[in-house]
Order: C-alpha cells, then sequence, then structure tokens
C-alpha cells in the first residue's frame, strides 16, 4: 500500500522568510492555501492508496476529514523530519509498504507530478528509470531492489522537497539545508536503490520573495495566485 504524507506546520508559524514581505496574517493565510490546493491536487493523482495528513493544527485537521483524508493529530510539531518519520511508521503499522513524503508549499505541482512520484516509488521499479537522473546506488553489489529511495531535490539542488521510502522507514528523514546529499548518502551507506527524479512542479516552492515574483508569472491560477496576486496589487 502507498501513502502519501503531508506534514503540516500550524500555519500561523509558517513562511517565516516572507516575514519582510507579509504581514503574519497573510503568512498564515498564504499556508492553509497552500496546504489545501496540494492537497486537493495529491487527491487527484493515481498510484497512491491513501493520503495522510499529520499536524497538530485543529483548523487543517478538521479540513482533512472533510476531504475524506486520514489525520495523524500531533501534540506538537518540533520538525518537519520528526512529523515525517513518526508519520511513516504509523502508516507502516496500518500496513504501508511505501510512504511519499510531500510538502505544502509546492503551488504548481500537478496530479501527474505525484503520480509520478508514487510510480517511481514502487520497488519493482528500476532505479533511474524514471524521469529524473539515476543516483547511485541504483545498481551494483550490495543494493537490495526491494528497498527503495526516491529523491525529488528542490530547485537549488541542494534540499529536499519530496521521498518517497519503502519501506516507508528505510531511511531516516533530515530535510533542512544540505538534506539532498545527507539523504543520499544514508541511503548509500544503507545499500539502497536510489532515483533522483527532477519533477519541476514538485522541485519549486514558495520562501522568499524572489519566489512569489516568480511563481506568479509562471502560474495561470488557482487560489493562492489569487490570494497572492491581490495582495500584491494592494502593496
Amino acid at each position: 500500500m502507498i501513502v502519501a504524507i503531508l506534514p503540516v506546520k500550524s500555519p500561523h508559524e509558517s513562511k517565516q522568510r516572507l516575514g519582510d514581505f507579509l504581514p503574519a496574517k497573510h503568512r498564515e493565510v498564504l499556508a492553509r492555501l497552500l496546504y489545501e490546493q496540494t492537497l486537493e491536487t495529491l487527491g487527484r493523482a493515481s498510484g497512491i492508496d491513501r493520503v495522510v495528513v499529520a499536524t497538530s493544527d485543529p483548523l487543517v485537521a478538521q479540513h482533512a476529514r472533510n476531504s475524506g483524508v486520514l489525520v495523524f493529530k500531533e501534540d506538537e510539531q518540533i520538525s518537519h523530519s520528526k512529523s515525517a518519520d513518526e508519520a511513516s511508521l504509523r502508516a507502516m503499522d496500518m500496513g504501508a509498504t511505501t510512504a511519499l513524503l510531500v510538502p505544502i508549499d509546492v503551488p504548481l505541482v500537478t496530479p501527474d507530478d505525484f503520480s509520478q512520484l508514487a510510480k517511481a516509488a514502487r520497488p519493482n521499479s528500476g532505479a533511474g528509470s524514471g524521469s529524473g537522473l539515476g543516483a547511485s546506488p541504483g545498481a551494483g553489489a550490495g543494493v537490495d531492489s526491494a528497498r527503495r529511495l526516491v529523491i525529488v531535490p528542490s530547485s537549488d539542488g541542494t534540499g529536499t522537497n519530496a521521498l518517497g521510502r519503502t519501506p516507508p522507514d528505510v531511511i531516516e528523514s533530515r530535510f533542512g539545508p544540505g538534506s539532498f546529499l545527507a539523504h543520499l548518502e544514508e541511503a548509500k551507506s544503507k545499500g539502497v536503490a536510489t532515483e533522483v527524479l527532477r519533477l519541476p512542479g514538485l522541485m519549486f516552492d514558495i520562501d522568499t520573495p524572489e519566489d512569489v515574483a516568480e511563481f506568479l508569472k509562471r502560474a495561470h491560477g488557482g487560489p493562492v495566485a489569487a490570494f497572492l496576486r491581490d495582495v500584491c496589487a494592494s502593496k
């Protein structure tokens, strides 16, 4: 069973790097819209058996339940990595064989992006066979093809935007600066078959004012784009 896990930080604490660009109330609205748009897109992807939202925010949790999504309630969120790993273990307890760890702040993501991630994460997918760059140890001695990692890097190539893990605990999460190489190195040390999947919609996220400007150039519609256009027009 493939389970997509969406860890959602409390929106009122999100997007701190936009602090000089947006007031706190606008950052909270943006975070909620990003989450809702990403969840809706995820729900239209194929190859995913169950979607889980892990959060401590009651409004996020209620929205997820109203959308027919399973909620893993958190008492607090210590880090994105800890939330992802704890949710992965809970997903394994309910029968998950693969976990897709996805972010909320990817407003250009499409259902096909998520579908490709799910397909690549399946154990019988050959490492390096997807639309990205196959990464060591995709082939070679000591690699167990039943244990598989798919990494979608951030647009700058240093961070990690999404992971596909088979089984869900095949490596630990190390999200944050330098996480791309950290994930690759841990997978290599454990002999895990690995693939780098470069999906533009999953690689682009919104963290800075420059990201907002780039997003508005590329976006064709949707609630996130409408909100940001209204906010920018009022400045």
